[in-house]
């Protein structure tokens, strides 16, 4: 079986991407032919990292610039190479481009991802209703509230957002190397973030909150972005250069996360944000913006608060009990790997899916 698994925002550090990733590990190891499709230049640390997985990348250009031309140049690829499953994953109905393509090529099974409850392009959304409509014949979902907003009233299936539990092992040992690699006093609480920044993370937030709080707490935001600069920006202005760590990506979140004692996603819209399994399998708890769906509360550690009211945020924190971190550590991975928040179950639920479909 040859699977394509397409990539419909930039292939890196971002959710959509860690479980396309993921995925094509696991299938890998299960001997299937599998390849990634990238709309940007993949950096060489990831190239290698698939390269060594025995997972092959096809990077294309022009999704958003070109739209026709990548159409085009991605329907002689399906009909060159062959594939027996394409699995498109996205935010829209824009995956219609793809599908389209691969309906063009003779692909049998056309699968639309979707990973997020909402579009900042709904008149495009709309505009191609149609055409995925036609072109679709599979339907997955990364939960509940993605697959309704995408599929409406048609079936679909859910695949949850899995991790590799096992790297998200929480120690003290590691939790006090990484803080003191992050320069932390003893008594100080360090807030944490990870996301792209960008419109939709809304980090500019994190930092408005942080002014208003004792000095006690510091900020830690992981990740890059077309916001980033404007956050750098705000954070001087508020003289809060001291308390903020912009880290830049890293490819060792869960290091991370073990040096953090409370998470914050102050999304403006979500689906099923991978960095929530990843923090609730590190034992944290999560303040989250009432924006993002229910379902992300899997392990009952959630608050969620509205992003216009600053001062429900900072009670909230000065609320949160900073203890029993190894205690939730072992909860929160025993009910996620129960409720089949685990890779390995994801990659098995995507075989029987390909295999039963196409």
């Amino acid at each position: 079986m040859k699977i394509l698994l397409i990539n419909t925002v930039s292939l890196g550090a971002n959710g959509i991407s860690t479980f396309i990733i993921n995925s094509a590990i696991g299938l890998a190891k299960n001997n299937i032919n599998v390849t990634i499709a990238a709309i940007n230049r993949v950096n060489r640390p990831l190239k290698d990292k698939l390269l060594a997985n025995k997972i092959n990348l096809k990077e294309f250009q022009g999704r958003n610039s070109s739209p026709i031309k990548y159409f085009y140049a991605l329907k002689n690829y399906l009909i060159r190479n062959r594939f027996d499953v394409v699995h498109v994953n996205g935010n829209s109905t824009t995956m219609a481009i793809e599908l389209l393509a691969a309906k063009s090529a003779g692909v049998k099974l056309r699968i639309a991802h979707s990973h997020n409850t909402t579009t900042e392009h709904p008149f495009i959304n709309k505009l191609l209703r149609p055409i995925f409509e036609y072109s679709v014949n599979g339907r997955l979902a990364c939960n509940d509230a993605a697959g309704r907003w995408l599929f409406k009233r048609k079936k679909f299936d859910v695949i949850k957002n899995g991790i590799n539990l096992e790297k998200y092992d929480y120690s003290l040992e590691k939790r006090q190397f990484f803080r003191k690699k992050l320069n932390l006093e003893s008594n100080q609480k360090l807030l944490g973030h990870v996301g792209t920044f960008s419109y939709q993370k809304n980090q500019a937030f994190l930092v408005e909150l942080l002014k208003n709080i004792s000095v006690e707490y510091k900020l830690i935001l992981i990740g890059d972005g077309p916001e980033l600069e404007n956050v750098k920006l705000k954070a001087k202005k508020l003289d809060l250069d001291n308390r903020v760590i912009f880290t830049g990506n890293v490819d060792n979140v869960n290091d991370y996360l073990s040096a953090m004692d409370l998470f914050l996603l102050p999304s403006r819209f979500e689906g099923q944000p991978f960095v929530l399994i990843e923090s609730s399998a590190m034992g944290l708890n999560n303040l989250i913006s009432d924006k993002v769906s229910k379902e992300t509360n899997i392990c009952n550690n959630n608050i969620y608060l509205n992003l216009d009211n600053l001062s429900e945020w900072e009670k909230a924190i000065v609320n949160n009990k900073f203890n029993n971190r190894e205690k939730l550590f072992y909860k929160n991975q025993k009910i996620l790997k129960a409720k089949d928040y685990d890779v390995v179950s994801n990659v098995n639920k995507l075989l029987n899916y390909y295999n039963t479909r196409s």
